[in-house]
């Protein structure tokens, strides 16, 4: 299980990217470096909202400081090609927790 990376084009400015790492322990770290924005959380705290122009990933976090969250738009083919990298995440870990459990 390797944590996976990808870069995404924000849709509101093509300029200005999201990097993501999804790691194996089903947590996820979201850098928008150009606007000084990151955020830590667990992939069961992201949600997709669609609309006509884009989809909105929106990632929650609470940690000693507070609540953060922060919002990106992005195309639809990068929300399904990140979804299926989160899939494929889950899955690579729920088969490593039932082996470790046998």
């Amino acid at each position: 299980m390797l944590a996976r990376k990808c870069r995404y084009a924000l849709q509101s400015d093509a300029t200005t990217y999201a990097e993501i790492i999804i790691k194996p322990c089903c947590t996820i770290e979201i850098a928008v470096p150009k606007n000084g924005q990151w955020i830590r959380s667990k992939l069961a705290l992201i949600h997709f909202t669609p609309n006509e122009q884009y989809v909105l990933l929106e990632c929650h976090a609470k940690d000693n400081t507070g609540s953060k969250s922060i919002q990106l738009d992005l195309s639809y083919r990068d929300a399904i090609e990140f979804c299926q990298m989160i899939d494929e995440v889950k899955e690579e870990h729920d088969t490593l927790m039932t082996d470790l459990c046998y």
